[in-house]
């Protein structure tokens, strides 16, 4: 089990690894077919017609590993509450079959909230690369993470 963090553990400036995950074919032809089924995420012959030359991931499967893994690395149960939205969400290149995904979260401020003090507010942003070194996913949020005055 992962030691939780409080809204007072995070300092600005403080990166986390959030670890590699190896994307394979059929994961991007599974999730296309259930929740985002174009043509160019499931159907080689139909990928090799568009701008992207071969099949590539959902961009909302990129952001769903990307989640996996700060689940996986860095979101703890016991003190994370939700977030109130996204700053920023972003596809700068695609993911295609293959890719290895590295990720790496980095905090922009932590403050606890003035009227509800067992709260904090807690901004970061956050990227993943392929192996290639190419940002293939980037955002910018803020988690509501329980304060140890609200433990």
């Amino acid at each position: 089990m992962k030691k939780p963090f409080y809204a007072e553990d995070f300092i600005a400036g403080h990166i986390f690894d959030l670890g590699k995950k190896s994307i394979t074919k059929d994961e991007i032809i599974t999730f296309a077919k259930k929740y985002d089924p174009f043509p160019f995420h499931m159907d080689d012959e139909a990928a090799s017609k568009t701008v992207f030359g071969s099949i590539i991931s959902s961009g909302w499967q990129t952001a769903l590993i990307w989640l996996g893994m700060m689940h996986e690395k860095f979101l703890t149960y016991e003190t994370i509450m939700g977030s109130p939205g996204h700053e920023a969400l972003i596809w700068k290149n695609p993911v295609r079959p293959g890719d290895v995904l590295s990720g790496t979260l980095e905090i922009l401020e932590s403050k606890i909230s003035k009227s509800r003090p067992e709260i904090g507010f807690v901004k970061y942003k956050t990227e993943l690369i392929n192996q290639d070194s190419k940002q293939v996913f980037f955002t910018e949020s803020t988690l509501i993470i329980k304060s140890r005055l609200g433990a």
